[in-house]
């Protein structure tokens, strides 16, 4: 079930911030045997709110459409309310894939429970933190132009994000795959299955909000 890690099981929990960019199964079986809940939601939290303010930050100095001259500039107080806000939603989002990814890893013949799943979920964030991370900085300091003029193919930093954004979708894959039992090509059908419930689930509910307005209308 993947490559070993040496170390004691304390260990862990200082490894798996590097370990997870290059020995995603090997990190995640490990983190799954000791303790899958531990940081979990912790870096679920911490990679929604960071996100916000990654976007924010992108958007100082950016040139603003006409519209947005008339929306008052959001404060440091209004900043840190909405980041932990976004914080909260990622939670959220991730209790409810990981009942999701169960589900659908369960039907393709996985094993994992959602504790297994969300804790697949989160730590697959890892990559995804210290990249936020670096252009919030890199924004801050000046050192790229948030939103930049130049095309966003001669920007370095761009395709660092472009890279790291499919290898995290990669570790994303290979985390899912390990706490199922299956390999990544599974866990990639596992979230295809997931998301093609979710638009079943929404067209049958957009169909019965069109079905119910139709009989309304005709009983009005």
């Amino acid at each position: 079930m993947g490559e070993k890690m040496d170390g004691d099981a304390g260990d862990i929990w200082v490894e798996a911030w590097l370990a997870i960019w290059v020995r995603p199964r090997a990190t995640m079986r490990r983190i799954v045997d000791t303790d899958p809940r531990k940081f979990a939601v912790g870096i679920a939290f911490v990679a929604g709110a960071l996100a916000m303010l990654n976007i924010r930050s992108g958007m100082f100095g950016a040139p603003m459409p006409r519209m947005h001259l008339r929306m008052p500039p959001i404060g440091p107080f209004s900043l840190a309310l909405t980041a932990l806000f976004m914080g909260g939603v990622n939670v959220a989002l991730l209790y409810a894939f990981g009942a999701l990814y169960r589900w659908s890893g369960a039907m393709l013949g996985g094993t994992a429970d959602a504790v297994k799943v969300r804790a697949a979920l989160a730590w697959s964030q890892v990559p995804g933190i210290y990249l936020t991370i670096v252009g919030i900085i890199a924004a801050a300091l000046g050192t790229v132009p948030a939103a930049s003029a130049r095309p966003l193919t001669h920007s370095p930093l761009a395709l660092l994000d472009g890279i790291i954004v499919v290898w995290q979708f990669v570790i994303s894959l290979k985390c899912l795959g390990e706490v199922h039992g299956f390999s990544a090509w599974r866990a990639l059908g596992a979230i295809l299955l997931g998301l093609l419930a979710i638009l079943i689930v929404v067209f049958g509910v957009a169909i019965t909000i069109w079905l119910a307005m139709a009989v309304g209308r005709a009983l009005a």
